[in-house]
């Protein structure tokens, strides 16, 4: 179980890690759109309603992918596979916790924010953000940014459904591949 929780922890930190470079240069005029855009979208909301969707369906996704990995593991017998599924099972709350205290740092919104800024402002001109900032005032920008939270979620569990049963599949490939060495 170390091995997985250390994995884990190497998959997330990977899956953020980005080459580290200066962020162009950006107009202030466009910077200040774009926070203004950001306003209109209610970004943080937006960014807090995702983490806590990703918070509620990390545990469930990590449960199931570790059970698969452990029960569909040959070297193990039940009895072990037993003892790894309770060991696992206390491990998801540690791992829960460390989520949430990640999501809910006050500092991590402000950083992804100013990460965001050069992105948007490099990719947009300022009209473009100023067209942007009036469909998100508009109701059907509203609609849309309401929305987005649930939308994601229900994507999400879709997503779940259909890459399962693959990452189930991929996760015996490897454990047949494993028995063979």
């Amino acid at each position: 179980m170390k091995k997985f929780l250390a994995a884990f922890a190497t998959v997330i930190a990977l899956a953020g890690a980005a080459p580290v470079y200066a962020a162009p240069a950006v107009d202030p005029q466009v910077s200040a759109a774009v926070r203004s855009m950001f306003e209109s979208m209610k970004y943080r909301e937006l960014m807090r309603a995702t983490f806590a969707q990703m918070e509620a369906n990390l545990p469930q996704n990590m449960r199931a992918g570790a059970a698969a990995a452990i029960n569909n593991d040959p070297k193990l017998d039940a009895k072990a596979k037993q003892a790894k599924l309770a060991e696992l099972e206390k491990a998801i709350p540690k791992i829960g916790a460390a989520l949430h205290t990640l999501f809910n740092d006050p500092v991590l919104m402000e950083e992804m924010l100013d990460a965001m800024v050069p992105l948007y402002a490099n990719t947009y001109t300022l009209e473009e953000v100023r067209q942007l900032n009036a469909f998100y005032q508009s109701p059907v920008g509203q609609k849309m940014l309401a929305t987005a939270p649930k939308l994601m979620g229900e994507g999400m569990a879709l997503s779940n459904q259909i890459m399962g049963p693959r990452i189930n599949k991929l996760m015996q490939s490897l454990a047949q591949d494993d028995a063979k060495k």
